[in-house]
């Protein structure tokens, strides 16, 4: 049922802004694009117009003046930073499909600090993709599914579904559109919350809390607007939804609970000089968790994003924070006690990355009221991430990772949860790509979670976990069209 809401969902939004998008005046051929005889083969296709990557603009940018144009921070609702290479970061009309491999082994999946169970899960992900762009539409849309067995902890065993849609479309000369949609069904080390990701800002969850072996479901919706209105500004609005449930959780300390996140915002950017816009956003969210919890927040920031070269890019935000909360306080005088409290507190930060074609780095920092993760309920979340990716020669690239974060509840699930949990995770994989069919990935990362701040003792504890895994994976790519 979820999957085929979402499938509507995306087909109403591609056939609505091509429609839009027809009616317009298109060039005739694309500037920079190169024509050659079509023989059946990717190579001799006519070159695809540029993908828009969230860039804010008029139409037909030169290469030289496009470093102008901002980048949508990922508070704003953009996509964020990337560690795909420069030259990965190319699209083209293809359908593709292939077939995963996956194993994981977690040493500690109930995550206890003592009496550890270890578990290996095993996964067979069949996918489809498709990519297409045109002078003014670039779309993706992609599924895969199928099996999640756990060697000792059978009852978490599922079919497992994702899919995955991102769109952008111009609509007019200076009206832009990005929709994107993330679904998936998965149990175990392949699931929501890893303990390894990285805040995604608007429209994303908590990823920096571990959670023990569970069923997840994750549905995150984004969609983004912006109206390019004179030479050096634009405005424009976005709104998301994030929805993270679950199931079959596997005996452990404390309970997850079901979490649901809707926020909009508004924002205007001028350019300051070249590459640098700078702006003013008004940001909202409202956070709710079972039982009864509820968290209203609301953002005043000044956002700046500077694209100081074709390859690298910093963006910021910093400003009061107002909260309405109503749970079970963390915190004060009426601690362990269901009530309603607000107050302020200052939100920010900075996300910078570097694109290369052999080397991508993105690091950032961010302090702002967040979804508790299914394990608290509303909290104060202070995250630092680090990435750098490194091609150590033609099919081999490795990746390092650091995450630390730091959520301090306003509000609790019940009153024996933790006040306070400290989470970091470090690790690395190693990935070989033979041709464009084959590849091969192996990863190990470390994870350490610290609870305080409970008034029951079972929930006042410092857990760690090893994970180990391996993909093996086969792809095929066809061409649409001539």
């Amino acid at each position: 049922m979820h999957i085929r809401r979402s499938l509507m969902w995306m087909v109403a939004v591609i056939v609505l802004a091509n429609l839009v998008a027809v009616g317009q005046n298109s060039p005739t051929q694309d500037p920079g694009t190169t024509t050659t005889q079509s023989t059946g083969d990717a190579s001799t296709r006519p070159a695809p117009a540029a993908a828009l990557s969230g860039i804010a603009g008029v139409d037909g940018p030169s290469d030289e003046d496009r470093e102008d144009l901002p980048q949508i921070p990922s508070i704003l609702g953009g996509r964020g930073s990337s560690l795909a290479f420069s030259s990965e970061m190319e699209r083209s009309n293809y359908i593709r499909g292939g077939i995963n491999f996956g194993a994981a082994y977690n040493d500690n999946a109930q995550l206890t600090p003592t009496g550890e169970v270890g578990d290996t899960t095993y996964s067979v992900f069949p996918n489809i993709a498709v990519q297409q762009t045109t002078s003014r539409t670039s779309w993706s849309l992609g599924y895969g599914a199928g099996l999640s067995v756990n060697q000792r902890l059978s009852n978490s065993n599922q079919g497992s579904h994702t899919l995955t849609f991102d769109s952008e479309f111009r609509l007019t000369p200076h009206l832009n559109l990005r929709a994107a949609e993330h679904f998936s069904l998965i149990a175990g080390m392949f699931g929501a919350n890893s303990g390894s990701g990285i805040d995604p800002g608007q429209g994303g969850g908590n990823g920096t809390l571990i959670t023990p072996l569970a069923n997840q479901r994750t549905s995150q919706t984004v969609v983004e607007m912006n109206y390019h209105y004179a030479l050096k500004d634009l405005v424009g609005a976005s709104g998301s939804f994030y929805d993270l449930h679950y199931s079959d959780v596997t005996t452990g300390p404390g309970t997850l609970s079901n979490t649901r996140t809707a926020g909009g915002s508004a924002f205007w950017l001028h350019q300051i000089v070249r590459g640098n816009w700078a702006g003013l956003s008004y940001s909202f969210q409202r956070i709710t968790f079972d039982p009864t919890g509820e968290t209203l927040v609301h953002d005043f920031t000044v956002t700046d994003t500077f694209n100081i070269s074709k390859t690298l890019s910093v963006s910021g935000f910093i400003g009061p924070e107002y909260s309405d909360n109503r749970g079970v306080a963390a915190t004060g005088p009426n601690t362990g006690q269901y009530t309603s409290f607000s107050g302020w507190s200052v939100a920010g930060g900075l996300d910078g990355s570097w694109q290369a074609k052999q080397t991508s780095v993105t690091a950032g920092f961010s302090r702002h009221v967040s979804d508790g993760g299914g394990i608290v309920g509303a909290v104060r979340l202070t995250n630092v991430h680090a990435a750098v990716r490194r091609e150590l020669r033609p099919g081999w690239s490795v990746t390092a990772r650091a995450n630390y974060g730091d959520n301090q509840s306003l509000t609790l699930v019940s009153t024996t949860t933790a006040a306070l949990i400290k989470t970091t995770s470090v690790g690395a994989s190693l990935e070989r790509n033979v041709g464009r069919s084959l590849g091969l990935q192996l990863g190990y990362f470390r994870d350490f979670q610290d609870q305080s701040g409970s008034a029951d003792p079972t929930q006042i504890y410092t857990a760690s976990r090893n994970r180990v895994f391996v993909t093996l994976s086969y792809q095929w790519a066809k061409a649409l069209g001539r």
